[in-house]
């Protein structure tokens, strides 16, 4: 089942968010420990809108349990999101960093997937495919957009066979991603 994410799925969201940036080598959590950056995570998808803030989030479940999470929001919002990051209350060395994620990934006027995450013991079950139809499906109306890492072959295909098409390459935090883009009321 598919949901709009509650304040009381903060763990799991933080989890899953985790996961990410620990694949993308930020440096918040080469620096700090996971129960640290958890924390904070857990903060901003409850108290201060930031790009994690459950309201831009769907959740799946499956059995009464988080498996996945999909995080969206307009672009033109990103860096205000990003922004709220340092209304936490963070430690010294923590607010010296800045914001986890400084560059801008989405572009003004499009709907963008910031994340799509499954935990490994719910992977290969199609969780990430129907999170990205259920988005897809609601949002016809509007440009969707997403970065897909250029090592992460099995994302790209999927983003290919549901319609997105690469519309340029960016790094990011010292890896090149594709920004790929679906749009709008384009056909499966």
């Amino acid at each position: 089942m598919i949901r709009q994410a509650k304040p009381e799925d903060k763990r799991e969201i933080a989890e899953l968010s985790y996961i990410i940036w620990e694949d993308m080598e930020l440096p918040i959590v080469q620096q700090f420990t996971k129960a640290q950056v958890v924390s904070w995570l857990e903060q901003v998808i409850t108290k201060t809108p930031y790009r994690t803030y459950y309201g831009n989030v769907l959740v799946y479940e499956v059995e009464g349990k988080i498996a996945g999470i999909i995080v969206i929001y307009k672009g033109e919002e990103e860096m205000d999101l990003e922004a709220n990051w340092l209304k936490l209350d963070l430690p010294e060395e923590a607010r010296k960093m800045g914001t986890p994620l400084p560059l801008k990934e989405a572009e003004d006027g499009e709907l963008y997937i910031e994340t799509v995450a499954v935990f490994p013991e719910y992977r290969g079950k199609g969780i990430a495919t129907q999170l990205m139809h259920y988005v897809i499906e609601g949002h016809r109306d509007q440009k969707i957009s997403l970065s897909c890492d250029y090592e992460n072959i099995g994302a790209y295909h999927l983003y290919q066979r549901l319609g997105f098409e690469t519309e340029g390459t960016v790094d990011l935090y010292g890896h090149l991603y594709r920004h790929m883009v679906i749009e709008k009321n384009a056909e499966q």
